[in-house]
């Protein structure tokens, strides 16, 4: 369908750098000229433009496997309320052509972010896991909509343990003539880590959405402007027992403790339908509720025991 608008430590210890990119600070774990030594790639020339729509429902009348919710890009958990801190981890999967189309483009992206659920803003970061010109690609990267995914230039590959974290640090506040103040800013900071390569994204950015909702996603994302046919995406079976997606924590405060997300599969979990079939699904969380595992296609996979 058509869209409108739109480390610290590495391989040898290197010096921290602060840049200021558009206003924003960003802190990376090395230097970029220390980048390809410290495993870093390039951006693929022919890599498409993408970007991790807000959540878009699907057509009425497809029934899916139980779930809360059903979308036309989304799968995974959705909790509503007010949120300002989200910290989650995953395994990168494996990403191939659907069906038996090598010929196609196929996309697929996991991440954690704030809003998008039932408003049109969204904050994110998360890995790529793609299949185009006859072949895998693997990417990280963080967003804030309407803008496109901004590439993280560092190496990911399937299995590795990737590990987030987005919260809101301060906000600024203005009074004139003794009325009452304002929220004008609000500065809200977004963690990447590769904990297999050994890397370290961080920066601070300008984000002025309402919160209202905290994901741990599956998603087709946009490429151009339309949603893309989703990949076939694979976890690692060894990341089944602890979960595919682990470690799901939010904060409802500025500065607050992050607590176990409580991730409910009746209360929060939906699955993504494309051209009337259900192509992926959660299952269902863990016993201390902060895991669960997601399949390509509609079957459900087990909840995790670890």
């Amino acid at each position: 369908m058509a869209l409108v608008d739109k480390g610290g430590t590495m391989r040898k210890r290197v010096a921290r750098a602060s840049v200021l990119i558009a206003g924003a600070l960003v802190v990376l774990g090395s230097t970029m000229a220390d980048a390809a030594e410290a495993g870093a790639v390039p951006v693929s020339p022919g890599a498409p433009e993408i970007t991790n729509w807000y959540r878009v429902p699907a057509a009425h009348g497809v029934r899916a496997t139980r779930s809360t919710w059903s979308s036309s890009n989304w799968s995974g958990y959705a909790e509503t309320g007010h949120f300002t801190s989200i910290s989650g981890a995953w395994t990168v999967p494996s990403a191939s052509a659907g069906a038996t189309d090598a010929t196609s483009e196929w996309f697929s992206s996991a991440w954690v972010g704030i809003d998008g659920f039932d408003n049109t803003h969204l904050i994110q970061t998360g890995t790529e896991q793609d299949f185009y010109g006859g072949t895998a690609h693997y990417s990280a990267w963080w967003e804030i909509l309407p803008k496109a995914e901004t590439v993280i230039p560092y190496s990911v590959l399937p299995g590795n343990s990737m590990s987030a974290t987005i919260e809101q640090t301060a906000t600024t506040v203005t009074s004139a003539n003794g009325k009452r103040s304002k929220v004008v800013t609000k500065y809200w900071y977004i963690k990447l880590q590769d904990l297999t390569e050994g890397w370290t994204f961080a920066t601070t950015q300008v984000y002025k959405g309402t919160g209202s909702s905290a994901e741990f996603i599956v998603e087709a994302p946009v490429v151009g402007r339309s949603i893309s046919t989703i990949a076939h995406y694979a976890f690692a079976p060894a990341a089944a027992a602890g979960g595919d997606v682990k470690g799901a924590r939010t904060a409802t405060a500025i500065g607050a403790a992050l607590a176990g997300a409580g991730l409910s599969y009746v209360n929060d979990s939906g699955t993504l339908i494309q051209n009337a079939l259900q192509v992926s699904t959660p299952g269902s969380q863990d016993p201390t509720a902060t895991a669960f595992n997601s399949s390509y296609g509609a079957l459900v996979p087990p909840a995790p025991t670890g």
